[in-house]
């Protein structure tokens, strides 16, 4: 990380001098085992949510869907990106205080929209209670940068995307 972003030291220092607790490698299918995260939380935001990509981010390869069998011999079809956006909803969700909310900050344009947030997130259990424009001169400090690749440490265009903000069905 330190060689792929040019401020990472830096941001990681102010953060551990505002006291905050700095870790790596927690997968987002499974962050509600893990042990310093194993607690509850009144808000867990997602911005921009992407797995490691081969291609363009906005590829349609990458949006593409694949079919998978499972057991039942039923075919399900699941997307990368779903796939990634499914198990960090479905972990969010075991670490969500009752009256909590899960946000996530997406883009809303094609292809980006195929990704169907509101539904995995209404099949995790979740539900819409604000759909917001992303504004970044609401986050002081926030600099989007891209995941992988040569162009790691560029910024990408935000463009058109919101904020969703969900909470427990029940």
């Amino acid at each position: 990380m330190m060689l792929k972003y040019s401020r990472a030291a830096t941001n990681l220092r102010e953060l551990e001098e505002l006291g905050c607790t700095i870790m790596h490698g927690v997968d987002a299918h499974t962050m509600s085992k893990h042990p310093l995260l194993n607690q509850k939380f009144d808000r867990i935001v997602y911005n921009f949510p992407a797995p490691a990509l081969k291609r363009r981010e906005s590829n349609t390869r990458q949006i593409k869907s694949v079919q998978l069998r499972r057991s039942t011999n039923a075919t399900f079809r699941h997307r990368k990106h779903q796939r990634l956006v499914e198990g960090f909803l479905g972990s969010a969700y075991d670490m969500l205080e009752v009256i909590g909310e899960i946000h996530v900050t997406h883009k809303t344009t094609e292809p980006y929209r195929k990704w169907d947030i509101e539904r995995l997130a209404e099949d995790a259990g979740l539900c819409l209670v604000e759909k917001v424009r992303f504004k970044k001169a609401d986050y002081p400090g926030f600099n989007n940068k891209r995941g992988s690749g040569p162009r790691a440490d560029q910024a990408f265009s935000a463009g058109n995307c919101c904020t969703f903000k969900f909470t427990r069905i029940s």
